[in-house]
């Protein structure tokens, strides 16, 4: 493992445990094994480490993402709900830096995801146009349609991870199934 690599994964390590308020590259270092100045060598701020956080973590999510494999765009999309949830739970550092915490890296609605900035939205859109175009879903703005599936989805495993939830992750992601199955057929 490259030292560059050693410190995003120190730096994940630290998001988990202290949060974006904690969170030092001085800490950071240290459970790297290195001086702060060794990590002002590949990062020259906290600003900068969190962006590349924020990029790591993408990428992480577009590979989870990039592994549904469902023909069937309301399959797809049931899919990928799934999956989003899943993340909160498994990789809830990543996850935050995907989607709380600010980065630099995150896509702001609605100019980012118009332009197509974000892969997985894209991805979404054009599952909701598929399922448009063979009847499954109402013609409506496929952007604004993503949008609110993935507020429904952020609003769940938000509510579970800060503890609302009793429920143990199978029956979460049995509830984030049929929250997107309501979704889905509502429309």
């Amino acid at each position: 493992m490259t030292t560059k690599a050693r410190i995003l994964d120190c730096a994940l390590a630290e998001l988990e445990r202290a949060g974006i308020d904690g969170f030092s590259l001085r800490t950071v270092g240290t459970a790297a094994g290195l001086t702060p100045m060794a990590v002002y060598r590949h990062y020259r701020n906290r600003e900068t480490l969190l962006a590349a956080v924020g990029e790591a973590a993408f990428a992480e999510w577009q590979t989870r993402i990039a592994r549904i494999d469902a023909r069937n765009p309301l399959d797809w999309l049931r899919a990928g709900g799934r999956a989003y949830a899943a993340f909160a739970l498994d990789a809830p550092a990543k996850f935050d830096a995907c989607f709380v915490l600010r980065t630099s890296v995150e896509r702001l609605y609605p100019a980012d995801f118009q332009a197509g900035r974000s892969p997985v939205v894209a991805q979404m859109v054009e599952r909701i146009e598929a399922a448009q175009r063979a009847g499954d879903l109402p013609r409506d703005d496929p952007l604004e349609f993503a949008m609110v599936l993935w507020a429904e989805l952020h609003g769940l495993a938000m509510l579970h991870r800060s503890g609302r939830f009793t429920l143990k992750r199978r029956s979460f992601l049995a509830l984030v199934d049929r929250a997107m199955d309501r979704l889905l057929r509502a429309q």
